[in-house]
């Protein structure tokens, strides 16, 4: 069976399904939380959300923030966020996703991508699918908490 899905730039009206997915991604939020960081997100022009849309909901989601390196010239994308709603996980839509993101970088003028990906097991289809997508595993992330740099 083909999907009728539509791939589009976010609005305010699609917190709620934002909601939904980032908790299927692993980042449970409320309500009140998302409407918050999409509030900030949304008024980045450095920041672009594209949703895929599927008989009215959003059922998956991809955000990037573009930016300049330290280390090379030109604009590069990160991708911040990729996730696709369990129940329609294996249709493609990440795929489109992804290439949606892809299209639009090159629109803009970017010259590089990036994704991170947890180093867990329930992220190791994902590590595959971005492999067959093209994207090579990289460098190891490190991230701490602002709070505790007070106390070194």
């Amino acid at each position: 069976m083909s999907l009728d899905v539509n791939i589009r730039h976010s609005t305010n009206q699609d917190v709620q399904d934002m909601v939904i997915l980032m908790d299927q991604l692993g980042y449970p939020t409320t309500y009140a939380e998302m409407q918050e960081r999409y509030a900030h997100i949304a008024a980045d022009a450095n920041f672009t959300t594209l949703v895929a849309e599927v008989r009215g909901r959003v059922v998956g989601l991809i955000g990037m923030q573009t930016s300049y390196s330290y280390e090379k010239n030109g604009r590069h994308c990160r991708i911040m966020a990729l996730v696709v709603h369990e129940h329609y996980r294996g249709s493609g839509i990440g795929r489109q996703l992804l290439l949606a993101a892809e299209q639009w970088a090159a629109e803009q003028q970017v010259d590089s991508l990036s994704l991170n990906s947890g180093n867990r097991a329930d992220r190791e289809a994902a590590h595959a699918f971005y492999q067959r997508m093209g994207y090579t595993a990289g460098s190891t992330g490190f991230s701490k908490n602002p709070q505790l740099l007070q106390h070194n």
